[in-house]
């Protein structure tokens, strides 16, 4: 199935400008596919009438925090309310999972316990007998688990009225949650690569004291075997699938 595709980004440090259409292309991209770019952060702001002739939105990462009130932000955030009324798919991953979260009631917070989560972790797969019969449910299967990059010194705390956790790891609660029926996130990293995280992530955090240079090969090691490809199905079935009202 061919979709017409908007991208959301809401980072623009220089390190990341090169590898944006290749991660894009590489993880979102199906051969007959349409792209559009809107860079939210330096204004460039999608709205129902600009997205009409679009299937799905996808929202990226950023080095942003999701509770900060930067009006780029706020506009997003009024912006994925009115999705939720349209047949649009919206999918939100690390920054844009708690931003979109935020936007519907979640409260997104500095991680309390762990410090910067960096690495992999194994996300079990879990939700609420009233979705086993819907949509969500033949595209996650309940008991299942993903190995999953993940990057974030936030994290959404707590999820807003009517969302659904669908998946948990030992690092952070609130990994994947169905927002709305057409409306997913996840604070995992499907769109990173071990290298690329290693590359262009790895030296600010230690840089910064963030993380310890002496965990590397711990980190290396928890990151040699991922589930991305996997998670990747998932989220392309979603927003290819119709899905039941919750």
């Amino acid at each position: 199935m061919k979709l017409k595709v908007g991208i959301i980004i809401c980072d623009n440090a220089p390190k990341w400008q090169p590898l944006l259409e290749p991660i894009v292309k590489r993880c979102f991209y199906r051969e007959g596919d349409e792209i559009r770019y809107f860079r939210a952060i330096d204004g460039d702001l999608p709205s129902l009438e600009r997205t009409a002739d679009l299937d799905a939105i996808i929202c990226l990462g950023s080095a942003k925090s999701a509770y900060e009130n930067e009006p780029w932000m706020l506009q997003l955030c009024e912006f994925f309310k009115t999705v939720a009324s349209t047949k649009l798919k919206l999918y939100g991953s690390c920054f844009g999972h708690q931003l979109i979260n935020r936007a519907f009631g979640g409260v997104v917070a500095k991680n309390a316990e762990r410090g910067f989560v960096f690495g992999a972790d194994e996300i079990k797969i879990d939700f609420p007998e009233d979705l086993a019969e819907t949509e969500i449910s033949k595209i996650l299967q309940k008991g299942s688990s993903l190995r999953m990059l993940q990057s974030h010194g936030d994290e959404v705390v707590s999820l807003g009225e009517g969302a659904r956790l669908l998946g948990s790891s030992a690092r952070c609660k609130n990994e994947i949650v169905l927002v709305r029926d057409n409306i997913l996130t996840m604070q995992c990293h499907p769109d990173l690569t071990p290298e690329l995280m290693m590359m262009n992530i790895w030296p600010a955090l230690t840089g910064r004291g963030a993380i310890d240079p002496a965990d590397k090969e711990k980190i290396e090691a928890e990151m040699a075997e991922l589930d991305t490809d996997k998670c990747l199905d998932i989220l392309r079935a979603f927003l290819e699938s119709p899905m039941k009202k919750i």
